[in-house]
């Protein structure tokens, strides 16, 4: 089966609504003694016109003027009927157009705003319908315009109120929504309270009946109680239909009403007092869902931030400036390996914490956030764990409250365990500026500390040393051999040098030393000492001999390119003298008389075994550097 039109289903739902709307008026009028007691039709159309989809209008409003039409002709009213169906329709538009335009549809009553809009348009469109409606009638009927008006906007207000208030509660755009699930989400006690609400105003009205008294103002009472703990839903629906229910015993004679007092005014002191009951409990479930919902939203930020910390493994602290009292996370005690109880949330226990070398940079960091000259606090330092070893952690924060003086009262931050990235940090640094080999430095940090010496004017030696007869010892017994007697150097370099002195390789068999503060020629012949002194390795026994240039460098001259080609010019000059000796820049001094004799020099070796040696003296010396480096 096809499903219809949706223009046609407009159609046809505002004709009938709309003859029926305004027949169930007429009818309760007529019992009332040509009083009027309840109209339904607007609202029913309003409500109408929101659930099909606002661009039906045209159709919904046409079905209406048929409806309209046929009731007219069927009751004989004539133009009359015709003009306070008009005033009617005008009401209608107004209100479907403004709850649209405003975003009530859909909205759930769920703020203040949206109750007193939806007060607002209701009222003002039952003026513009009652004005209307107040001309025809003294245009056909003589009846002054102060007689009708405010009965009709009365009726007018009130009946669409009674029925667009649980509309606008439970509906949502193109469709109405069923009433919410009370009794799906909740447990038979809650189900119970709402039944016991329905049963109080009950029981409520039968006992004002029985007893002759009129108190519209005790229904307030549960209809709080009622916003309170179901919402506007439930409020706006028993609201209605507590309306209702006191509407339909007054058109009928059977509300307690001092004798006398003329029907019309019963109405219209009931009705607006029943409005006057209604709309303040719906302000209150308007509050109070405006409440839950911004609970839930901080539940689920709340949530959110959690489920991140606990993702990127980071912890929080709050930290009272005032008071000096700190709140830290459970993720916080975790990255330090504590219990929340064992240790005091206050800011003493960053400080007994902190690694002494970070004390200083830690403080002056916190010091220039709170004095307003950093945006924002950040710091990489250590924290002392509880089984005793260090922590890398980014510690960061911001002052998030100040007083009205501007002094800060509250920071809060994040704790990062950065351990692992700083061991990769610290690793690569280490590759990045020594050598794989020995460990010793390398030519990049060499030239580094060169330079930072030298900007800091301080008196040195630049020590350029070149292993003699070192290529035979690879060739006879490999090289993992050579590689052992290059750990052996790079251990006795070490042992002559002071704490602050550096030593690098630079070369396969080449180092280069940094000498703090000490005489040039003492110091070579120590290391020559030191260096030709044999070396092991399983059942051999080796040595080589050291040929050194040393380059004197004082008040920052020369730069790094300079000594070296000083001390290389002096290192060739050293080897052109047979090795094992020193020679500084500009032809100081040389060591020929305290040349050590090694025990079995290695050139030896290839000469026992018919080979050449490597490293020969050269025949001409003239041009030292290119000789060696081309």
């Amino acid at each position: 089966m096809h499903r219809l039109p949706l223009p046609l289903v407009s159609f046809v739902s505002g004709c009938l609504l709309q003859a029926a709307g305004a027949a169930f008026g007429l009818w309760l009028m007529r019992i009332a003694g040509n009083e009027p007691a309840f109209w339904p039709s607007n609202g029913l159309l309003v409500a109408l016109i929101l659930t099909v989809g606002i661009r039906q209008i045209s159709w919904a409003i046409s079905g209406a003027i048929v409806g309209s039409a046929f009731l007219n002709a069927l009751l004989g009213t004539g133009m009359m009927g015709f003009a306070l169906s008009g005033a009617d329709l005008v009401e209608v538009v107004f209100v479907a157009l403004a709850a649209q335009r405003l975003r009530l549809v859909g909205s759930g009553l769920e703020s203040i705003v949206n109750v007193v809009v939806l007060v607002a348009i209701i009222s003002t469109g039952a003026a513009a319908s009652a004005l209307g409606g107040a001309v025809t009638l003294a245009w056909f009927r003589d009846i002054p315009l102060a007689d009708t008006l405010t009965i009709l906007w009365r009726l007018n207000a009130t009946s669409a109120l009674m029925i667009l208030a649980p509309f606008f509660a439970i509906a949502k755009p193109g469709r109405v929504e069923p009433l919410r699930d009370i009794f799906h989400r909740n447990d038979r006690l809650r189900i119970a309270e709402l039944a016991m609400i329905v049963g109080v105003i009950g029981v409520s009205i039968l006992v004002m009946r029985q007893t002759g008294v009129s108190m519209i103002s005790f229904f307030t009472a549960p209809l709080l109680w009622c916003a309170i703990r179901f919402g506007s839903p439930a409020t706006a629906a028993i609201g209605s239909a507590t309306s209702l229910t006191v509407i339909l015993m007054i058109v009928a004679g059977v509300w307690p009403f001092p004798s006398g007092v003329p029907l019309a005014s019963q109405l219209q002191r009931v009705e607006l007092a029943l409005c006057f009951n209604t709309i303040p409990p719906l302000f209150v479930a308007a509050a109070l869902a405006g409440l839950q919902k911004a609970a839930r939203d901080l539940k689920l930020s709340q949530e959110r931030l959690r489920y991140a910390l606990a993702g990127s493994g980071e912890g929080v602290w709050d930290w009272n400036i005032a008071t000096n009292e700190t709140y830290f996370s459970d993720g916080w005690y975790t990255i330090l390996g504590y219990q929340r109880d064992e240790l005091q949330a206050d800011a003493s226990t960053w400080d007994r914490l902190r690694h002494p070398d970070d004390e200083p940079e830690t403080r002056r960091r916190i010091q220039d956030h709170l004095d307003g000259r950093s945006p924002r606090y950040s710091v990489e330092q250590r924290f002392r764990h509880k089984d005793g070893h260090w922590v890398w952690v980014l510690d960061r924060g911001s002052v998030v409250e100040h007083d009205a003086e501007g002094r800060p009262l509250r920071a809060v931050g994040t704790l990062l365990d950065i351990s692992r990235r700083r061991a990769r940090q610290d690793e690569l640094s280490r590759l990045a500026h020594h050598d794989p080999l020995t460990g010793l430095a390398n030519r990049t940090a060499l030239t580094e500390i060169f330079e930072r010496w030298n900007v800091e004017k301080r008196s040195f030696c630049f020590v350029l040393i070149d292993l003699d007869d070192f290529k035979p010892i690879n060739d006879l017994y490999g090289h993992q051999f050579g590689d052992h007697a290059l750990l052996a150097i790079a251990d006795r370099l070490r042992a002559c040098l002071g704490q602050r002195d550096i030593a690098s390789r630079i070369g396969g068999d080449e180092f280069a030393l940094l000498i703090e503060g000490a005489e040039a020629e003492p110091m070579a012949q120590r290391l020559i000492d030191r260096i030709s002194e044999p070396i092991g390795f399983a059942a051999a026994l080796v040595s080589t001999g050291a040929s050194i240039g040393v380059a004197v460098v004082a008040d920052g001259s020369p730069d790094f390119e300079g000594a070296y080609r000083q001390a290389d010019i002096a290192l060739y000059d050293a080897k052109a003298s047979g090795g094992a000796t020193y020679r500084i820049a500009d032809g100081q001094h040389r060591s020929d008389d305290h040349a050590p004799t090694p025990p079995l020099a290695a050139s030896a070796l290839l000469i026992a075994a018919g080979g050449e040696p490597a490293d020969q003296p050269g025949k001409n010396c003239e041009d030292a550097a290119e000789h060696r480096h081309g």
